[in-house]
C-alpha cells in the first residue's frame, strides 16, 4: 500500500513531501514484518550464538564500510532539513532491525521454515539496507545514476523476496551448513569463510585511521568490537563444552572398549572379519582361549590357512555362493588350533557390502567338537540299534518259519482229510505274520512295510498253496502303494489270509475257472479293502455270523481289533468291504 501511495503521490501528482501517509505506512509495516518472521520460530527458542554474530557482524562491518567512508562524509556537510534526516536514519534503523529479526529465526535450531527460504529473505533484507544507503546518499546529492542505483537494489531485493516465496511454496530444501562443510572438505586449508567476520572488523577498524573518526564511527566500531569480544567468548565456551564432551565421550568408547575386551575375551564364539580376498582383517581375542593364537597373528593372514585341507574346498564354494548371492553361509570345517590339533568349528558369516560393492564378510564361529563326538554316538549307537533290530525281525521270521515248517511235518502224519486242512490254514496264517517281519528286516524301515508288494506275496504264495492246477484262477489286484505299519499290517494280513484262503477252497469246486478280486485304497484317512472271488456265490450272511469255524470267528476278531466295518456285497460271486483306519502305534514302554 505504501509503495502505491508512494507511486501515486510522487510520479502521479507530484505531491510528495515528508512526512506523509507514505512513510506513516511504511514505518507501521516493518514492526509487522518483524512479528511474522517471529512467528517462524517453534518454542523453546534456541540460537546458534556464533554463527549468529557472526552474520551479524558480517552485515554491519559491510554497511559500516560502505556508509562511513561513501556516504557519511557527503551527508554530514551537507546539513539536510532534520525530518529528512531523521526519515532516512529511521528507515536504516529499521531496516536493520528487521534483518536481525530475520537472523534470529534464521540461525534458530527450531524453525517452521527452510534455511534456504530464511537465507533469500536475509539477503533481500540487506539488499534493502543498501539500497536506503544509496537513496540516503542521492537525497543529498542528486544524481540520476545514484537514484537508478538505489531502485536497482530495490528490484533485486523483490526478486530475491519472491524467490524465497517459490522456494517455500515448492519445498526447496537445503543445506548450507553442509555446503560449506563441502567446501571445507575439498579444500581444508584455505577455509576463509571461518575468518571473513575477524577480517571485516579489521577493515571496519581501519576506517578510524583512513577517516577523520567522528563521535557516530568510534561508538560503531566499539559496538562491532564488543560483537567479536562476545563472539569469542561464546567461541571459547563451546570449545570448552566441546572438550569436556569430547573427554567424557572419550572414557565413555575407552570404558566400552574395555567392556567389548572383556566380552570377546571370555565369549565362546570366535568373531572374526576377513576382505574380499579371506585375508582376516580382524579377530576376536576369544581366539586364544579356543586356538591358542594371539589375535594378532592371525590378522593379515588367509582364514584358509586354519582350515583342514579336506575342508577348504567345501568352505571356498559356500563362501563363494554366499557373496555371489549377498546372503547368509552357514558351514562346518575344522580348524587348527596352535597345539597343531584340529577342533570342528560351525562358523556363520554375513556379507559386507557398501556403495562400492561385495568388501568381505563378518563372521562367528562356535567350537562344535562335542557336539559332533555326540552326533558320531548317536549315529553309531543308531546303527547298533537298527542292526539289532533287524536281528529280531529276522529271527522272528526265522522262528515263524519254523513254526510252519514243523505243522507242515505234522500235517503229514495226520491222515483226516479235515484234520490236514486245518494244519494247512495254520501254517499259512503262521507265513502271514512271518512275511511282515520278513519285509521289515529287508526294509531300511522299521516301522511300516509296502503293503502292496506285501499281499501280492502274500496272495501268489495262497494260489500256489490251495491250487492244483495254477492256470484256472486268474487274479484281479488293484492295490494302492501305501505304507502301513506293523499294528495294522498284522491283523490285515491275516484277514486277507482268510478271505482268500476261503475263496480258494469253496469258490471254485471241480476246476471251475475263476478269478480272486482284492482292492487296496486309501480314501482321505480311510483304507478300504474289497477281497472276493466270482466263484459259485457267498454264504448267508446269518451262517457267517453264526458260524464256529476258527477262520471266520478269526476275521470277526481281527475287524474288532482293528476297528473296522464289514460288508458283504452283492456280486456274481463273494465280495466283502472292510474300511477302517490305520491304527496308532501303542508305545510298549
Amino acid at each position: 500500500m505504501a509503495n502505491f501511495l508512494y507511486f501515486l503521490l510522487r510520479d502521479y501528482l507530484g505531491l510528495i513531501s515528508l512526512p506523509s501517509l507514505v512513510d506513516t505506512l511504511y514505518i507501521v509495516a516493518y514492526p509487522l514484518l518483524m512479528l511474522g518472521i517471529l512467528i517462524l520460530m517453534e518454542k523453546p527458542y534456541r540460537l546458534k550464538l556464533k554463527s549468529f554474530l557472526d552474520s551479524i557482524i558480517v552485515s554491519v562491518s559491510v554497511m559500516f564500510i560502505i556508509w562511513f567512508p561513501l556516504i557519511w562524509p557527503v551527508i554530514e556537510p551537507s546539513q539536510p532539513d532534520t525530518v529528512t534526516m531523521i526519515f532516512s536514519l529511521s528507515y536504516l534503523f529499521l531496516d536493520l532491525l528487521l534483518l536481525l529479526v530475520t537472523q534470529v529465526v534464521l540461525f534458530s535450531e527450531k524453525k517452521k521454515i527452510s534455511t534456504i527460504s530464511l537465507f533469500l529473505v536475509s539477503l533481500g533484507i540487506f539488499s534493502q539496507v543498501v539500497g536506503d544507503m544509496v537513496f540516503a546518499y542521492q537525497v543529498v546529492v542528486p544524481n540520476l545514476l545514484y537514484l537508478w542505483l538505489a531502485n536497482t537494489f530495490y528490484t533485486l531485493t523483490i526478486i530475491l523476496i519472491a524467490l524465497a516465496v517459490l522456494s517455500y511454496i515448492n519445498k526447496v530444501e537445503m543445506d548450507i551448513k553442509n555446503k560449506l562443510s563441502f567446501y571445507s572438505a575439498l579444500s581444508p586449508y584455505n577455509d576463509w569463510i571461518s575468518y571473513l567476520p575477524l577480517v571485516l572488523v579489521l577493515f571496519t577498524y581501519s576506517l578510524l585511521i583512513v577517516t577523520t573518526p567522528d563521535a557516530a564511527l568510534i561508538w560503531g566500531v566499539g559496538i562491532i568490537v564488543v560483537l567479536v569480544i562476545l563472539r569469542q567468548v561464546i567461541f571459547l565456551n563451546d570449545l570448552k563444552r566441546a572438550q569436556i564432551t569430547l573427554k567424557r565421550n572419550k572414557e565413555v568408547i575407552s570404558k566400552r572398549k574395555e567392556q567389548l575386551d572383556f566380552i570377546t575375551s571370555n565369549m565362546l564364539d570366535i568373531i572374526s572379519e576377513s576382505d574380499a580376498n579371506g585375508v582376516l582383517k580382524y579377530v576376536s581375542p576369544s581366539t586364544q582361549q579356543l586356538l591358542g593364537y594371539h589375535p594378532q597373528e592371525l590378522v593379515g593372514h588367509s582364514l584358509y590357512e586354519l582350515i583342514h585341507p579336506d575342508d577348504r574346498e567345501k568352505v571356498r564354494q559356500t563362501i563363494k555362493k554366499s557373496s555371489n548371492a549377498t546372503e547368509g553361509l552357514r558351514v562346518e570345517s575344522r580348524l587348527k588350533t596352535a597345539e597343531g590339533k584340529y577342533i570342528w568349528i560351525e562358523t556363520t558369516g554375513k556379507p559386507v557390502v557398501d556403495e562400492n560393492g561385495f568388501r568381505g564378510f563378518i563372521y562367528s564361529g562356535r567350537d562344535i567338537t562335542e557336539q559332533k563326538k555326540s552326533a558320531e554316538y548317536i549315529k553309531k549307537s543308531l546303527e547298533e540299534k537298527e542292526a539289532l533290530l533287524r536281528e529280531i525281525h529276522h529271527r522272528v521270521n526265522n522262528n515263524l518259519q519254523v513254526i510252519s515248517s514243523l505243522l507242515s511235518l505234522q500235517s503229514d502224519n495226520v491222515r483226516d482229510p479235515r484234520d490236514h486242512e486245518l494244519f494247512v490254514e495254520s501254517q499259512n496264517r503262521v507265513r502271514s505274520m512271518a512275511m511282515i517281519h520278513e519285509k521289515l528286516y529287508q526294509s531300511d524301515k522299521f516301522n511300516s512295510i509296502n503293503f502292496r508288494d506285501y499281499l501280492k506275496t502274500l496272495i501268489n504264495r495262497l494260489i500256489y498253496e490251495y491250487s492244483q492246477d495254477l492256470g484256472h484262477i486268474d487274479l484281479e489286484l488293484d492295490i494302492e502303494n501305501v505304507e502301513l505299519n506293523i499294528e495294522t499290517s498284522v491283523p490285515c494280513g491275516l484277514i486277507i489270509n482268510e478271505l482268500v484262503s476261503n475263496s480258494l477252497k469253496h469258490a471254485f469246486p471241480q476246476g471251475r475257472n475263476g478269478k480272486i478280486i482284492v482292492k487296496f485304497h486309501k480314501m482321505k484317512d480311510k483304507y478300504v479293502l474289497m477281497v472276493g472271488d466270482n466263484g459259485i456265490g457267498p454264504l448267508e450272511k446269518s451262517v457267517l455270523e453264526s458260524s464256529k469255524k476258527l477262520g471266520f470267528n478269526l476275521v470277526k476278531s481281527l475287524i474288532k481289533q482293528l476297528d473296522a466295518s464289514l460288508e458283504i456285497l452283492e456280486s456274481e460271486g463273494t465280495l466283502y468291504r472292510i474300511t477302517f483306519a490305520e491304527l496308532t502305534y501303542q508305545k510298549r514302554f
